[in-house]
């Protein structure tokens, strides 16, 4: 069977219903400015998180399924076997080595997040080939031009459920961006760049993931992040 057919809007309405269980359990009724944290994402959503190296050379970031499976998980260099319940998500141990990797890690730990909900939302729309979903190690160019559908549902919900519209416009409003950027460019723009830094690390994810996701939500016209 193939992935459900699910429009962006679709896409932003499983979003709303999963965060305003988690607003309820973890955001204050009165705050300026809100993370999503995966992790505690997870848990309201009765998901276990653990920490492994899956791949040695870094190609594999987070692996789960809806099923049980024993997947390859590696100790000291030796292979070994991880026993995944089902309701389980691996991220590579490695990406909490340093605050440079703290966006991808929340990025992969939602993305597995997505799939999870997904799996959960429609049971029978998965095939055996499509019930152990790896995020590989992408760049910000080939994230742009994800081709697998599956893959594309899993990325635009991580999205959604990591940078909140609400979210990203009250970070604006007090990184003083306002509610909109024109052009986003280190060299062109150099102080609203600082300041969508800034934002970036407040809601805790890369760059690049926030910059995509402003052009989704028609927050930002021109993305010259990576343009000499």
């Amino acid at each position: 069977m193939a992935a459900p057919v699910l429009s962006r809007e679709d896409i932003e309405q499983i979003a709303g219903r999963v965060l305003s269980i988690y607003t309820e359990a973890y955001v204050p009724e009165r705050h300026l400015c809100y993370q999503v944290n995966p992790e505690e994402l997870a848990d309201v959503l009765g998901l276990e998180v653990d920490y492994q190296i899956p791949s040695l050379d870094g190609s594999i970031l987070g692996v789960t399924s809806p099923d049980e499976q024993y997947v390859p998980v590696y100790y000291d260099g030796e292979e070994c076997y991880y026993y995944l319940d089902g309701n389980t998500i691996l991220i590579d141990v490695r990406l909490c080595a340093s605050p440079k990797t703290v966006g991808r890690k929340n990025y992969t730990l939602a993305h597995e997040i997505a799939h999870q909900i997904l799996y959960k939302a429609f049971p029978n729309a998965y095939g055996p080939a499509r019930r152990l979903m790896c995020d590989y190690r992408r760049t910000p160019e080939s994230r742009r031009k994800v081709t697998d559908w599956t893959e594309w549902q899993a990325d635009a919900l991580a999205a959604a459920l990591l940078m909140p519209k609400d979210a990203v416009l009250d970070g604006m409003f007090l990184a003083g961006l306002g509610e909109h950027i024109g052009t986003l460019s280190r060299k062109y723009t150099p102080n609203k760049y600082d300041s969508f830094c800034r934002l970036a690390e407040t809601l805790g994810v890369s760059k690049s993931a926030l910059a995509f996701r402003m052009e989704h939500l028609g927050l930002l016209d021109k993305n010259l992040l990576y343009k000499q």
